[in-house]
């Protein structure tokens, strides 16, 4: 079972991330490219993983 702590630093996949904005997934690449979410980790050339916190932090920060 996965902590609270665990949870907040998981990483999402490009699908997982729509989902979890409720937005499509090309909507990720364009709100990542106009910096309106934070940039990935690369896992791979084309394994895009985004950190739940970074995402909740970087969201926190445009909505101020």
């Amino acid at each position: 079972m996965a902590t609270a702590t665990q949870a907040t630093h998981e990483l999402m996949t490009k699908k997982q991330l729509a989902e979890f904005l409720q937005c499509s997934q090309r909507q990720v690449e364009i709100l990542t490219g106009k910096n309106r979410l934070p940039k990935p980790i690369y896992l791979g050339e084309s394994s895009p993983r985004w950190q739940r916190s970074s995402v909740l932090a970087h969201l926190e920060a445009v909505q101020q």
